[in-house]
């Protein structure tokens, strides 16, 4: 059974993501789809020196929390800072104080945990400042007790946390996600997801430089690509950049928000060119040996893209049956073009000569699910195939065992 809590921090979620072997996972479809989503978080927020004037105060109350310890801490991409931490008093109070540069994304985090190996309790806070935050906290639900005031964002921060729990509440009830088909499973996330987005886009509607939006706005961005991406959302996320830029000029949150809109304008225009048009997207990785190797490089053959890891146990099953084929058609401008979703070099290296991958072209960001392409090629689950022809178009995807074998049979007539 498969059931795994999300908090708070981790902002949208979704059951069907694994973003290692660790976390893999099946559906009634038999392939390894992912579990969680993994990106790397840069908060924007700019840190002082800890010995200059704090200006930023929080106070509060952790009811059943006597005694305990809490950290403020930011985000960066040079890692977790702490800024400065506090202990409650014995009813539970504490006024905790920090110096930040400016405006981001922040975190206070409760030290002790309730039982070994639970997850982190976090809640977030997007400070600027001169912030004088008062925040209502319990410690037995950390993460979803959380009341904020005090601040301008402290309301959209509230009714978001309103709106999350609820998503929660109703992921948390399903007991078996693997019962589901892939495609179900990912209308009713979006059905349930929906109220949520709705009131983001109203609260963006009606303050879109509010401080808050650090947070929500990455509750507009494609879950799983953008076959149920609502366009709109998109025009949100640049209405909240428009007006960071004249609110923050400069800063580098609103460098931030620039980059994901254009990355997001990017992914979409390749989306529409992969679905309308069937051009499959330019991959260009490096194989085991550093080399770049592109999938133009072989305009003039059928390519078979295969989407696999060391770690996917139907990948492995499946690979085979790939070897087979491509021993019986190679000589008839047929090629395989095989990108990995691994993490571990040495693993992925050790599966290609384990699974005897005789073709030439393997590649692999080496990042795990944290790839542009699961958008560009639009999928969630491995093994993932998309068959292209010389020009190439898409001609089929999701081919696999027979389907596969009679597919190549059309195209080569043996």
């Amino acid at each position: 059974m498969i059931k795994k809590s999300i908090y708070v921090l981790l902002l949208s979620a979704s059951f069907m993501a694994c973003s290692s072997e660790e976390n893999e996972v099946k559906t009634n479809d038999d392939s390894a789809v992912e579990t969680s989503t993994s990106q790397e978080n840069t908060s924007g927020n700019l840190m002082k020196d800890p010995n200059e004037v704090p200006n930023v105060t929080i106070n509060g109350v952790l009811k059943n929390g006597a005694k305990a310890t809490l950290v403020l801490e930011a985000n960066t991409d040079r890692g977790t800072i702490v800024i400065n931490k506090v202990t409650t008093d014995a009813d539970g109070n504490f006024t905790l104080k920090g110096a930040i540069e400016g405006m981001g994304l922040y975190q206070l985090r409760l030290a002790e945990r309730l039982k070994e190996n639970q997850e982190p309790k976090v809640i977030p806070l997007t400070l600027t400042p001169d912030d004088e935050l008062s925040l209502t906290l319990n410690f037995n639900d950390f993460n979803r007790s959380v009341e904020y005031s005090g601040t301008e964002w402290a309301e959209p921060l509230n009714g978001y946390m309103t709106e999350m729990n609820k998503y929660i509440d109703w992921q948390m009830s399903i007991v078996n996600p693997q019962q589901y088909k892939q495609e179900d499973l990912m209308k009713m996330v979006m059905e349930k997801k929906a109220p949520m987005d709705a009131y983001i886009v109203e609260e963006i509607k009606n303050d879109p430089d509010n401080p808050a939006h650090i947070l929500l706005m990455t509750n507009l961005m494609p879950m799983m690509g953008y076959d149920n991406y609502d366009i709109e959302n998109l025009k949100m996320l640049k209405e909240v950049h428009k007006a960071y830029e004249e609110s923050y000029p400069g800063h580098p949150m609103t460098a931030n928000i620039g980059s994901q809109v254009a990355q997001l304008e990017q992914g979409y225009k390749d989306y529409k060119d992969f679905k309308e048009n069937n051009i499959a997207p330019e991959i260009s990785l490096p194989n085991p040996e550093g080399e770049t190797m592109n999938l133009s490089d072989l305009r003039g053959k059928y390519v078979l893209i295969d989407f696999w890891a060391s770690w996917c146990g139907p990948c492995r099953v499946e690979n085979p049956n790939v070897v087979r084929l491509y021993n019986k058609y190679k000589g008839d401008k047929f090629e395989i073009f095989s990108v990995s979703l691994d993490k571990d070099k040495e693993k992925w290296k050790k599966a290609i000569d384990a699974d005897g991958l005789i073709w030439d072209y393997h590649v692999s960001e080496l990042t795990g699910w944290d790839t542009d392409l699961i958008q560009k090629y639009q999928f969630n689950g491995i093994p993932h195939t998309v068959l292209i022809d010389p020009d190439g178009k898409v001609i089929a995807e999701k081919l696999r065992g027979p389907g596969l074998e009679r597919k190549l049979q059309e195209l080569f007539g043996k």
